[in-house]
């Protein structure tokens, strides 16, 4: 499951790209402003679901990819009774070393990334909402950009995330996997 999760993750990164694209070209429309304005207002209410799903999805595949390779290498009873409560990042080093004899390395920029999306999925996961008064609606706008600029940097961190924490996986097992050519692939092939 978690490849698949992953194919989801980067559909939506595409999928958001694709969107600020269209906004892009909008904003440099000659027609009608009340029309271009509405254009864009629809535009980007679906880049803002567009954003979140990558670094929900990103998530789920570690966490499921985690679990796989721990009940894989060990036991799936072991990794449920001792490992699946820690913290994502945890899960990785204390399986990675069970399996490989090896830490992932906490001093990675994959690591990094990890802890990251980890804080991030959190606060999309456990969201809270903030209010406004009809006054503050500056404010209110001010807020709505930095939270778009932040969920775009999850998103893309997300997608980098799984990349190289495969990468690390890959290195661990001295290149004697295929945990990152699985995900560097760009396209699915068809027969």
């Amino acid at each position: 499951m978690h490849w698949h999760y992953f194919q989801v993750c980067r559909d939506h990164v595409t999928r958001y790209e694709a969107i600020e694209a269209k906004i892009k070209d909008a904003r440099n429309s000659t027609g009608d402003r009340h029309i271009v304005e509405m254009n864009i207002a629809a535009e980007s209410s679906q880049r803002e679901r567009s954003v979140v799903i990558p670094i929900v999805f990103a998530a789920m595949c570690l966490e499921a990819f985690i679990f796989d390779y721990g009940a894989q290498h060990l036991s799936k009873s072991y990794v449920s009774d001792h490992i699946d409560k820690l913290e994502m990042p945890s899960k990785f080093v204390v399986l990675s070393e069970l399996v490989s004899g090896k830490k992932f390395p906490t001093s990675s920029h994959a690591y990094e990334r990890l802890v990251q999306l980890v804080k991030d999925r959190n606060s999309l996961v456990h969201f809270k909402s903030k209010g406004f008064s009809f006054a503050e609606l500056q404010e209110l706008a001010k807020w709505h950009e930095e939270m778009n600029a932040k969920l775009r940097t999850g998103m893309y961190n997300a997608y980098k995330c799984v990349l190289e924490v495969m990468k690390e996986m890959y290195n661990l097992h001295k290149n004697q996997t295929n945990y990152f050519a699985t995900f560097a692939a760009d396209a699915e092939y068809h027969a």
